[in-house]
């Protein structure tokens, strides 16, 4: 039985539809990221889970529990915010001693809670600080003892990263990681990057307009998505519009030039994927695809280049070459022939 099961959730406001019918599954442990753009519906069924929002149909069941008509306060999960929501009058020990000590834990258990939870996240030496006193980074460590001093079976994470700057962030996503593997506590983690989602989740949930696009590991997303939509989202992608002939086979648009890939006769509008980082200067593998191509622009960008290139149809291509110098490789305007393996292309229906 799964720890968190959801069933055909809806939720509107007014004429706006925001969650479509959702169904989702998440194990006991789990790392989950719900990826998505702004209004994709991701927050909402974070908050719905959190009893924050009333839906309009369907069931969300924690524990084998439907939680509907159940409050904020009465379910087995606790919600860390992108600000955190630390009360500015209370010390960071107060912070975290606020859920223990309202939900009736003896006053001589609480403190061993507290200083257990702090230790966790490496907050101890700041016990006695106000919030604005700590960094942005502190802030949110304090944030995450004060969830797990709870004890929850699920924690509910919205953006809480958002307002970190880069290299913070980054470090961060790698101590979340950490944190959860330690706790084991399931994690349901709410963002709109791609990347934070990539490093830390055992499993992306990726959402579009209310419903669920694909779910499935990073690896297996990026190298697999199931639609266009999914393909430009998750990393740098080269869609490629297709043309299909009457045996399935697929022809580059606008290019006159027979691909190594079918589909079923009548398909509409196939494209193929390609990522840049498959795409090579120079021969093709044997058995893949060469094209000829102009170089419109090139990138210098540290530890590789990228070249903006344009195909005779006017599609474009980007080629993402690692192991270049500054100055290295093609210029501007050169004409170059651009391929790559049979197998680095995935082909797009949908």
């Amino acid at each position: 039985m799964p720890l968190i099961a959801i069933d055909r959730v809806t939720k509107s406001y007014g004429s706006l539809k925001v969650l479509k019918g959702v169904s989702l599954d998440v194990e006991e442990g789990e790392f989950v990221a719900l990826l998505g753009p702004s209004g994709c519906g991701k927050t909402t069924l974070l908050r719905a889970i959190a009893g924050f929002v009333d839906t309009d149909g369907g069931d969300i069941r924690i524990a084998g529990r439907s939680m509907t008509g159940v409050p904020p306060n009465r379910r087995p999960v606790n919600m860390v915010f992108q600000n955190y929501a630390l009360f500015p009058h209370l010390s960071v020990r107060d912070n975290v001693a606020f859920g223990p000590r309202r939900s009736g834990v003896a006053s001589g258990e609480v403190a061993g809670i507290v200083d257990g939870a702090l230790a966790t996240v490496g907050m101890s030496a700041y016990a006695d600080r106000l919030p604005q006193q700590l960094s942005g980074g502190q802030q949110q460590r304090v944030a995450l003892a004060r969830a797990i001093a709870n004890k929850p079976k699920v924690l509910l994470l919205d953006e809480p990263l958002g307002a970190l700057d880069l290299k913070l962030r980054k470090r961060m996503q790698m101590e979340l990681k950490h944190l959860q593997q330690k706790l084991g506590i399931t994690f349901l983690f709410v963002t709109h990057d791609q990347e934070e989602a990539l490093v830390m989740a055992d499993r992306i949930v990726v959402m579009h307009d209310g419903a669920i696009a694909q779910i499935g590991s990073g690896e297996d997303i990026y190298a697999r998505p199931q639609s266009r939509y999914v393909a430009d989202f998750i990393g740098e992608a080269n869609i490629l519009r297709c043309a299909v002939a009457a045996d399935g086979s697929l022809r580059l648009a606008g290019e006159g030039i027979d691909l190594p890939y079918r589909v079923a006769p009548g398909t509409a509008e196939p494209a193929l994927l390609v990522r840049p980082e498959e795409v090579r200067v120079g021969a093709a593998a044997q058995g893949g695809v060469e094209l000829a191509a102009t170089v419109m622009d090139r990138v210098f960008v540290g530890n590789a280049t990228r070249i903006f290139a344009r195909l005779g149809s006017g599609q474009e291509i980007v080629i993402h070459q690692t192991g270049t110098g500054e100055g290295a490789g093609p210029s501007e305007g050169d004409a170059i022939r651009i391929g790559w393996a049979h197998d680095a292309a995935r082909v797009l229906t949908s």
